[in-house]
Parts: structure tokens; C-alpha cells; sequence
């Protein structure tokens, strides 16, 4: 549990608010330097296990351990981790400078030069008042604030959610030029999955609070297929099938993995199908049962 060569590691976490079941016992483990995608729909548990994990929240039951440290409410793991929420917000009345200033008080490793750096690189005003940024540069903002105390474990929420295509690739670059300094940790949560597929070693499907798979990224983008064939000849749906589409006498169907494809055919389903590779973000879709 305390190996410190894995940073992340969940054991039968189980968290509800009120009668709201929303994490129950999920299993989670991340290695250093590890980057891994979070897919989930709205409500699966996403955001509360983030904050499981900042020591924002204590879990009614399970084990939790980050970079080797138990979050038991005092806050000492803080400093490991770099945050950025699905709504990042400041305090409107201060400058991007200010909050700044303000955010490195609480982080003794925080890298003033760096945070100089990303606002020159983002283009980001260091005079304008936070509460007059627009979302893409208040993201800019959060990710800053993420990144200038050089945290070894990142978790991101939805970082691109809703932001514009030149937003977005300040933000992923960003995100690349972190991992290229290595053995950091990251943890991202993200429904444009698809656009980050390339920078991910794994992807764990988190639904109704817990991780009901987990598969190689490599995996995703090598051994997933799009099978077009009839309606009246196509298998049921089993683990490793899904269904895409269905109109008329065709449907699309999701096939995950090379032996389950080769089962497919030798079992006389696919007699006639055509067979191509499933680009990302239907395979992330087609994970998530959508």
C-alpha cells in the first residue's frame, strides 16, 4: 500500500452523500509515470474520487494512498498534487498576478519562473482582473495553477470541456510538455477522450462507481474493430461486442480485441461483414456503452 513506486492506490472505496450511493468499491491502481484516462459519464463518480484523492473528501470506507502518504485530512499530500477542476474559479477582484502570488503561499515547491513561463506561453494577461477572463483563459489559468508547483501526480477534470480548438491544443501541449519531464503521474478525466488517445498508457471505465474495465491504450488503438453485417446474422451483444448502430438489415457493431474478432469468425457470424479499424472516439463510446 505505501510502495511508493505506485502512486495511486484504491481499495474498496465507497463514498455516498445522503442515500446517494456514488463510489462503491472501486479499485483503482496507477504506477508512476503512468497516464490514464478516466472515462465516465456524468454522475459515474469521477469528480469524488478526484477529490478522495486531494484529501477533499474522506471515503466512508476503503483504502487510499497517494505517492505513499494517507490522505487523513491535514492536507500534507496537497503539495504532490496539481488540480484542475471541470469549473476552475478564482477570486474575481484579484489579478491573474495576484492569484497567482496567492496560490503559491500554500506550496513551498512552487516554481515562480515556471508559472512566468506558462503565462507567456498561453498568452495569458497577467494583469486582467480573473473575474473578467473567459473560460478558455481562466482553463489557462487553472492549469497554471496545476503545474507551477511541479506536482508528481496530476488530476485533471474534464480539462477541455467546452473549450475552443486553439484553447484546447494550448492546453494538451501543455499537458505533453509535463510528461515529457518525466515520472510524473497523471489522471485525466476528459469526454473528448478521443483527442487525448495518443498521450494515454491506459483507459479504466468508471460506471456507477466503480472501474468495470480497464484496457492498454495500445490495446484501444490496435484491436478495435468497426464490423458492418446483417441484422439477422449478427451475435449478441457479449463482453467484447457492442453495438454501434442498427437501421434497417445492417447494423455496425464495436468488437474488442483480435480473439474475440477471430471467435466472431470461426463461429460463421460474420460470414459476408466488412471489417475496418474503429477509430478512437467510437471505441471510447463504444466502451462507455453509448
Amino acid at each position: 500500500m505505501n510502495d511508493i513506486k505506485t502512486a495511486v492506490a484504491c481499495h474498496g472505496l465507497v463514498k455516498s452523500f445522503g442515500r446517494k450511493e456514488v463510489l462503491r468499491g472501486l479499485d483503482l491502481a496507477a504506477a508512476e509515470g503512468e497516464v490514464i484516462g478516466i472515462l465516465g459519464r456524468n454522475g459515474s463518480g469521477k469528480t469524488t474520487l478526484f477529490k478522495v484523492l486531494l484529501d477533499l473528501l474522506a471515503p466512508d470506507t476503503g483504502g487510499v494512498s497517494v505517492m505513499g502518504l494517507t490522505p487523513d485530512g491535514s492536507g500534507a499530500l496537497r503539495g504532490l498534487v496539481g488540480y484542475v477542476p471541470e469549473k476552475p474559479s478564482f477570486h474575481g477582484f484579484m489579478t491573474v498576478e495576484e492569484a497567482l502570488a496567492f496560490r503559491a503561499a500554500f506550496f513551498p515547491g512552487w516554481d515562480k519562473a515556471k508559472a512566468a513561463q506558462l503565462c507567456k506561453t498561453l498568452e495569458l494577461d497577467t494583469r486582467a482582473k480573473t473575474g473578467t477572463l473567459s473560460k478558455g483563459n481562466t482553463a489557462k489559468l487553472a492549469w497554471i495553477c496545476a503545474a507551477a508547483h511541479n506536482p508528481r501526480l496530476l488530476l485533471l477534470d474534464e480539462p477541455t470541456s467546452g473549450l475552443d480548438y486553439l484553447v484546447r491544443d494550448h492546453i494538451l501541449n501543455g499537458l505533453v510538455s509535463e510528461m515529457a519531464e518525466g515520472g510524473r503521474t497523471i489522471l485525466i478525466s476528459n469526454h473528448r477522450m478521443g483527442e487525448i488517445g495518443g498521450l494515454l498508457d491506459r483507459v479504466c471505465v468508471l460506471k456507477d462507481g466503480r472501474i468495470t474495465a480497464d484496457h492498454k491504450a495500445d490495446f484501444i488503438k490496435t484491436e478495435t474493430f468497426r464490423v458492418s453485417a446483417r441484422q439477422d446474422a449478427r451475435p449478441a451483444e457479449q463482453p467484447g461486442v457492442r453495438l454501434l448502430s442498427s437501421a434497417g438489415p445492417l447494423c455496425e457493431l464495436a468488437v474488442f480485441g483480435k480473439a474475440k474478432l477471430e471467435e466472431l469468425k470461426s463461429s460463421g457470424k460474420l460470414n459476408g461483414a466488412e471489417i475496418a479499424p474503429l477509430d478512437l472516439d467510437s471505441a471510447f463510446k463504444a466502451l462507455l456503452g453509448e
